[in-house]
């Protein structure tokens, strides 16, 4: 169209228009060629002779309003060819003419002036001109989609500065406003703010709908892009040779496009995911070496491309050859890879930045220097510690412990290397308390979210309906997709929270110890902390007499063991199984239960009272169905909560809620209440979403018996099933709970899925990071008759002043029916 213009002015129709008019019109007609010249074919030199030729145009028709258009358009080409510093001075140069141009042409040039400075990490200049762009959105001639743009990329620029729930937020806002044309691009952005957040199954998602859009729009630099960010994507997904065939694909594409920084960057991203495996599977020192030299002659190609050449490579190179030099012993070269490396700048990665303090860590473990070892995973922790503070939400703290699995590692290798349980035990706890306990408290309520979440429980209940009614299959599935549509919104629309709590701090076992020798009464219970090292689980007991590491079983036979046990609680749940049937689950139940008590207790030699901090299998066994500890305070957490002991149950009173399709459940709700005396009984009509919600806020003491649903694929939906619909976990984010007790008569309440980075979803999971002091919760079905007996016992007991852990203990001792409920919470002594 653009070339059509050029001709039909060339023609003798045209010869009475006024020459500057001719002018004005063949110079714009240039301009828009060249554009559709570097989208199309990338063919930066045929773009240039196309600005050129409008140059000499609008200068021999003395049209000063055209310079700063053709200026800006130089600096958008040199862009795309990865010369920033010349598109900057070109753009500076427009702008500097902004007083003749036309308004559209000025915030245009705002506009790409600021996306250049975020290209550079400058973020501050970036958010300036950006900032007068949006400002010029009012002018006649000036289209939307410049400030839709201008908005998004404030939210990048905030990004860049750490600020990830105000990207989210800025980000979100700006693709509601966007034209279809546009949403690719700003997709692919906010995925980068996704993976930086840890929310990489999330970035994913978002990446190959990003893609598609710009495959159909042509744009192979961007394509590329998204190719690019989905690379680093699947390295936090530890999906390897994914990310390294997505990486060469980039890779690939920008050649083709000329960009060599970002080809450069695509040839790193390779390399990531190839040292991402091999971290994992191990590597041959000729490998190991092979690999370094490449890392380190992409980041000499760098240096050769100019300034932002080294953007974004000569760091992650040079921490990349460092790695592989470590692994291959050449100590002394990883040493000079990481002196010759640039400063680490702070709109780095977090993954880069994190990555720097993995090497230093390995280099000091491989010098056997403990000093330095300790030096480098405190920067680290301290560095994962001020990300995680600024999220909110339970979903975005759980996501961003991915970023800190490899120092993780590091830290628990070494301590295990020094043999010493002690460090061990303070390793493993320094790893998980970093994205442990609450992210915010909540906020006033969100008619919006509360809008999305009624809607969404309204959708399943219909589901349900259908589904006991015998109604249209199809009909059903539709309404439980647009029930999951809506959760999702409600999900994405938290991650917009902002932090502002104190991260905890790690437990060490020099502090358990101590407290467990003043505990009353004396000594305290055992704190057993288990871990997987080399696929095998290891114990280390902490107790006030000392400190001591047991290795156990293969985590695998374990594993076995736990699904067994499961799979036969199932069966003994379930009323209308046969009775012979029934009769071998149970005496499967037995031995499996018995050899996992031989295989994860005995070794350890616990009698008394024991706490368990473990993850992923280990926190759903059903601890008090092992024979060793029948009728003994047995607790679990995920991690070592050495929680100040006044909080151990918070003043307040009791609510026992009973949801519908129970046969006994309001029985048992009305015998808890009838137990303590003063209660808040919620049944029948009464017991809705909201007023259990209302009354768990003043809540000292909490029972709700209904059915319970863990979600495996959206965790943060896992749910207990009241009159109006589903509560779910997502809508407790941000309540404080701290002090309170919380039981929860419902099946498989306690289970909960594990993320990338190895922490905890489900609904207890969220009530622990919420403050409760303990969550009595089942980890496999239970009968609702089998609840309605032992509940009223704990609650007698409890009320009586046992501890939670104590009180559960001995009302299932001598309950005939197997009972997989756990007591979960926090070292309360």
């Amino acid at each position: 169209m653009f070339r059509r213009i050029l001709r039909q002015v060339d023609r003798p129709a045209y010869a009475g228009v006024k020459p500057s008019e001719r002018a004005y019109v063949q110079a714009r007609a240039l301009l828009g060629e060249a554009s559709c010249v570097v989208e199309l074919s990338s063919d930066f030199p045929a773009a240039i002779e196309l600005l050129t030729r409008a140059d000499v145009i609008a200068r021999g028709a003395g049209l000063e309003e055209l310079r700063a258009p053709i200026l800006g358009q130089r600096g958008f080409v040199k862009r795309h060819v990865g010369d920033l510093d010349g598109a900057i001075l070109d753009i500076t140069a427009g702008l500097s003419h902004a007083r003749f141009a036309e308004a559209r042409d000025e915030t245009r040039l705002w506009l790409n002036r600021g996306a250049i400075y975020l290209d550079l990490g400058e973020s501050e200049l970036a958010i300036h001109d950006l900032k007068r762009c949006i400002a010029s959105g009012g002018r006649p001639g000036v289209s939307p989609v410049l400030v839709v743009g201008a908005r998004h990329n404030l939210g990048y620029a905030e990004y860049l500065r750490g600020e990830l729930p105000a990207a989210i937020t800025a980000m979100t806002e700006a693709a509601a406003e966007a034209p279809e044309s546009q949403l690719g691009v700003l997709l692919m952005e906010r995925a980068m703010v996704l993976i930086e957040a840890g929310l990489s199954t999330d970035a994913e998602s978002v990446l190959l709908d990003a893609r598609e859009r710009l495959r159909a729009t042509k744009m192979n630099r961007n394509v590329a892009e998204a190719e690019l960010v989905r690379s680093r994507c699947l390295v936090d997904l530890r999906r390897y040779d994914e990310a390294a065939l997505a990486a060469r694909s980039a890779a690939r594409l920008f050649a083709r496009v000329g960009n060599r920084p970002l080809h450069l960057r695509s040839e790193v991203a390779r390399l990531q995911a190839r040292l991402g495996a091999d971290r994992e599977q191990g590597v041959s020192r000729a490998v190991a070496l092979r690999r370094a030299g490449e890392a380190l002659a992409l980041a000499t190609a760098a240096l050769e491309v100019g300034r932002v050449g080294g953007w974004g490579v000569v760091v992650p190179a040079r921490l990349l050859a460092a790695e592989w030099q470590i692994a291959a012993g050449d100590l002394e070269a990883a040493r000079e890879a990481l002196a010759r490396m640039p400063r680490i700048a702070r709109y780095d990665s977090l993954t880069v930045r994190v990555q720097h303090h993995v090497v230093r860590a390995r280099l000091a473990v491989a010098d056997g220097d403990r000093a330095g070892l300790r030096r480098a995973v405190a920067a680290g922790q301290r560095l994962l510690s001020e990300h995680r503070a600024k999220l909110g939400s339970v979903d975005a703290v759980t996501a961003a412990a991915v970023h800190g699995v490899w120092l993780g590692l590091v830290d628990v290798a070494a301590a295990e290397r020094s043999r010493r349980p002690a460090a061990l035990f303070d390793a493993v706890e320094r790893g998980r308390a970093t994205f442990a306990g609450m992210g915010r408290v909540r906020p006033p309520v969100d008619p919006v979210d509360a809008d999305l979440l009624r809607r969404a429980r309204a959708e399943i209940e219909a589901a349900r309906g259908l589904e006991t009614s015998g109604g249209d299959e199809r009909e059903r599935s539709a309404r439980l997709r647009e029930a999951r549509r809506l959760q999702e919104e409600v999900r994405h629309r938290s991650w917009q929270a902002g932090g502002g709590l104190a991260v905890p701090v790690p437990a060490t076992a020099r502090q358990v110890r101590k407290a467990l020798a003043t505990a009353a009464p004396p000594p305290g219970p055992s704190v057993v902390n288990m871990v997987v090292l080399e696929d095998r689980v290891c114990a280390v007991v902490v107790s006030a007499d000392g400190v001591c590491r047991v290795d156990l079983a293969p985590m695998a036979q374990i594993a076995e063991l736990v699904r067994r046990t499961r799979t036969d609680l199932e069966v003994l749940a379930n009323d209308f199984i046969p009775a012979p049937i029934r009769a071998v689950a149970d005496a499967s139940l037995s031995r499996s239960v018995a050899r996992l008590d031989e295989l994860l207790l005995a070794p350890l030699g616990v009698r008394g009272d024991l706490h368990i901090a473990a993850r992923d299998l280990l926190l759903v066994v059903p601890w008090l169905s092992l024979p060793s500890r029948r009728g003994r305070r047995t607790w679990v957490n995920s991690w070592v909560d050495l929680r100040d002991r006044g909080e151990a149950r918070r003043p307040g009173g009791v609510l026992s809620v009973a949801g519908p399709g129970l046969r006994v459940a309001e029985k048992e709700a009305r015998a808890v209440a009838d137990t303590w005396g003063e209660a808040v009984l919620l049944t029948g009509a009464d017991a809705t979403c909201e007023a259990t919600k209302d009354a768990l806020s003043s809540a000292g003491v909490v029972h709700l018996a209904a059915h319970g649903r863990h979600d495996t694929d959206n965790a943060l939906f896992s749910s207990l099933r009241l009159v109006d619909g589903p509560l779910f976990a997502h809508e407790l984010d941000g309540l404080d709970l701290r002090g309170a007790v919380v039981v929860l008569s419902a099946c498989e309440a306690g289970l909960s899925s594990i993320r990338t980075g190895g922490e905890a979803l489900g609904m207890t999971a969220v009530l622990l990071r919420l403050g409760v002091s303990a969550v009595i919760a089942s980890v496999a079905p239970l009968r609702d008759d089998v609840a309605a007996r032992v509940m009223p016992a704990f609650h007698e007991m409890l009320r009586d002043g046992a501890t939670p852990g104590d009180a559960l203990a001995r009302a299932v001792a001598d309950d005939p029916e197997p009972t997989p409920l756990v007591c979960f919470g926090p070292l309360n002594l």
